[in-house]
């Protein structure tokens, strides 16, 4: 049984200088354990998170698990190899007094080239044993793919629910959409496919007669990933969920006209089911699409009540909040998968300075007891 009000109706979110003074408090009443967990790329924000925490967190153990994954000799992505080691570089800087460097590699491609990256980030962290030492854990997805930070964050999450002692779990994010706007997909996958732990049950056959409503979080420049998840799923429903608020009052408005011709033109999409959704506020679109997926859930049940996929096309701060919904929802047993489209590789195509706010949600702990 589901209950009426979420797991994260109420929240803890702090950005830029409330997050800096929360932390000074966070870590100044006793000496705290940290495992801080990032991974490696070339994005120019991979070790802003830690340079900040790392200027309040002068105390205490602190070990840091760097997530390696690999794309191949062929990525796209190894274009950049002299800011993949300036990172690099900037990390050992941060990890030489009072702390412990772990690397944990990623392999995203099988020997017969199959995607496996998402059932190998889930394996990262495989017990609770894993994480019992430390009294808070901080995972930074500014640059970590989707494919890695879904399925990481949801196993930490399922290790700190089945313990005992439940370590305060932030999630941080370094968004910045000018510079995400200069980081491109580099080809995509042929196939759309459900992102491991979130596969649902859509493939059953036992349940191959419930609608299926697709939930896709749109951003910038995804037609192609959204034609293909179309092709995997064949929505029976599909509400397309836009930011706004957002930093640029239009944002929504565009999205709307990009994708005019493949929304109202080819899928017959009625302007009512679209959704909006705060652009900074992951708990808010938590709150949202909850509350749309139990509707349609309530709606279809005579039907025998229906499949739900959501698609993270959107910036990370969204994209957590549809993390953090298909998790809930899940251990609740209730249909949910994400669909996603892998891509090759990445490039960064313009060199411009790293703006944007470092935003913090506070997942687990002891903020949420009592």
């Amino acid at each position: 049984m589901i209950s009426a009000t979420g797991r994260w109706e109420n929240y803890i979110l702090q950005e830029g200088d409330d997050l800096a003074h929360f932390w000074e408090q966070h870590f100044k009443t006793r000496k705290r354990s940290v495992l801080f967990v990032l991974a490696r790329g070339f994005d120019p924000r991979m070790c802003l998170g830690l340079e900040q925490l790392s200027k309040v967190h002068d105390e205490g153990e602190m070990d840091i698990c760097l997530v390696e994954f690999d794309e191949g000799i062929s990525s796209p992505s190894n274009r950049h190899r002299d800011l993949v080691e300036a990172n690099l570089n900037k990390l050992k800087e941060l990890a030489s007094t009072n702390k412990t460097l772990l690397n944990r590699p990623v392999r995203m491609l099988s020997d017969d080239r199959r995607r496996v990256g998402s059932y190998n980030a889930a394996s990262v962290f495989s017990m609770a044993e894993d994480i019992a030492k430390y009294d808070d854990i901080v995972v930074d997805v500014s640059a970590m793919p989707r494919s890695i930070f879904f399925p990481l964050v949801s196993k930490l999450l399922f290790l700190i629910d089945a313990n005992t002692k439940r370590p305060n779990l932030h999630i941080l994010v370094f968004e910045d959409s000018r510079l995400d706007s200069a980081i491109k997909d580099v080809g995509v996958d042929d196939a759309a496919d459900f992102l491991h732990p979130f596969r649902g049950g859509v493939d059953m056959e036992s349940t191959a007669g419930h609608p299926k409503v697709w939930l896709p979080l749109l951003g910038e420049g995804q037609q192609t990933q959204l034609t293909k998840i179309y092709d995997l799923i064949i929505p029976d429903e599909i509400s397309p969920v836009l930011p706004s608020p957002a930093v640029d009052p239009r944002r929504a408005d565009n999205l709307i006209q990009e994708y005019r011709d493949l929304l109202f033109d080819r899928l017959r999409i009625e302007p009512r089911n679209l959704i909006y959704v705060s652009e900074r506020n992951p708990f808010e679109v938590y709150r949202q699409l909850r509350q749309a997926i139990l509707h349609f859930r309530q709606a279809l049940m005579p039907l025998g009540g229906c499949k739900t996929v959501l698609s993270a096309l959107s910036s990370k701060l969204m994209s957590l909040g549809a993390l953090i919904v298909a998790y809930e929802l899940k251990q609740a047993s209730i249909d949910i998968s994400i669909a996603h489209v892998e891509s090759y590789g990445y490039n960064l195509e313009s060199d411009c300075p790293v703006g944007g706010r470092l935003s913090s949600m506070l997942l687990t702990g002891e903020y949420y007891e009592g």
